[in-house]
């Protein structure tokens, strides 16, 4: 009976590793504050960095995409730098303003298609505040 009892151990177990393998193998890490946000992604897809990013730091998304790419890399900088390099690769709007950060994704970009940036005269990037200077110095920023 107890060689019985360890046989289905073992295919319960063995079932169990194999039903979550890749998701064992799917890490995401997110640290900090807006202004100076740390993401480690490892075979994560897009829309759950998007979704942690929104509950941590109140980051606002919306897309008609599933946003199932994976994504994987260490992404250092203020929330709107962030979110821009984990969101390379598609085609965005982004609105930065007091209250927040909110973020349209239109689609991803196709090999061979032709993209169109257009900016306001008046969009000027606000100067770095001492939290990105010191990251900056330090190497942090990626």
């Amino acid at each position: 009976m107890t060689a019985h009892r360890t046989s289905l151990m073992l295919a319960i177990a063995s079932a169990l590793l194999l039903a979550g393998g890749n998701a064992a193998l799917a890490q995401l890490r997110v640290d900090g504050k807006p202004e100076a946000v740390h993401v480690e992604a490892r075979d994560v897809p897009l829309q759950e960095v998007l979704s942690v990013l929104h509950d941590r730091f109140g980051l606002q998304y919306r897309s008609d995409d599933t946003l199932e790419t994976r994504k994987t890399g260490v992404f250092d900088g203020p929330l709107q730098r962030v979110a821009a390099r984990i969101l390379e690769g598609y085609d965005f709007a982004m609105k930065i303003t007091p209250q927040g950060i909110d973020v349209l994704v239109l689609r991803q970009n196709r090999p061979g298609q032709t993209t169109v940036a257009v900016a306001s005269a008046m969009a000027v990037r606000p100067p770095m505040t001492a939290a990105e200077v010191k990251h900056y110095a330090s190497g942090h920023i990626r």
